[in-house]
């Protein structure tokens, strides 16, 4: 009988040890955090809180990978929480760069025009240079609820204005008195002088609204009582810009508040 060799024992195969539930905790903590954090880090001033929560949320996550690597847990969640609270950090100073931005532009807007006197935009200035896009002075065209008329331009008006109020203070360039005649067309009521902007187009290639001048005309606008259908109205507004602005000057009277650029160009000359 053959005494067979006894088998020897297969080798273990090393166990994997199970996954525990270390850093668990901390990484829905982190995950939830870091969501709110995105969340908010588009709102302005809120989204510096934004930033803390992210700040918060990836520390969290961060501890919650070292648990779950020293005691063998799942990295997911402190992953995914750390890289959505850096998106959020990096979301908040890049919305927060946005905004100064934007309200430095604001602020450079709003001390530009407090002189009265802002840069044309691009597309008016194509506008005044397209003869066929000027009307004469004379001519009536409508505007919003109104048909408006710039009847005459007096590019060379100091006696006028010294002449219509002894008060009134002599200009710092030369003042330009322009004359309008309105007729209301709405059905309720309207305030030509709320209604309507009346604005110098300058050779300079900047645009001059009446607040440039504090001088009182002979026909002040306010004077104009409030129309109905059918009503007229006639005013006068006063500017005051360098002489070097109106070599080629054009009148541009606007609706006050427009959602489709209702407007108008006349030449001065």
């Amino acid at each position: 009988m053959t005494v067979g060799t006894p088998l020897e024992p297969a080798p273990h195969s090393p166990v994997p040890p199970a996954k525990s539930t270390a850093g668990k905790g901390l990484g829905i903590a982190a995950l939830v955090i870091a969501i709110v954090a995105l969340t908010l880090c588009w709102v302005p001033i809120v989204n510096n809180f934004a930033a803390v929560l992210g700040f918060v949320a990836l520390i969290l996550g961060i501890v919650s990978l070292v648990f779950a690597a020293k005691r063998h847990g799942s990295k997911g969640l402190g992953i995914a929480s750390s890289v959505i609270a850096i998106v959020a950090i990096i979301l908040v100073f890049v919305t927060q760069a946005a905004y100064v931005k934007a309200i430095d532009g604001v602020s450079a807007a709003i001390e530009d025009a407090a002189d009265g006197e802002v840069a044309a935009p691009e597309k008016v200035i194509e506008q005044a240079a397209d003869e066929s896009a000027v009307f004469k002075v004379g001519e009536a065209i409508t505007i919003g609820e109104y048909s408006v008329n710039v009847s005459s331009v007096n590019l060379n008006a100091d006696a006028a204005i010294a002449k219509a109020n002894p008060y009134n203070d002599k200009a710092e360039g030369q003042y330009v008195l322009v004359d309008l005649s309105v007729v209301y067309n709405g059905d309720e009521e309207g305030d030509a002088w709320i209604d309507l902007q009346a604005e110098l187009v300058g050779a300079d290639s900047r645009i001059y609204s009446t607040t440039t001048s504090m001088a009182t005309p002979a026909k002040p606008a306010m004077d104009v009582p409030t129309l109905t259908n059918g009503g007229k109205g006639v005013y006068q507004v006063v500017f005051d810009v360098p002489e070097k602005a109106l070599s080629d000057a054009k009148i541009r009277v606007t609706e006050s508040l427009s959602f489709d650029d209702a407007a108008g160009l006349w030449a001065t000359k």
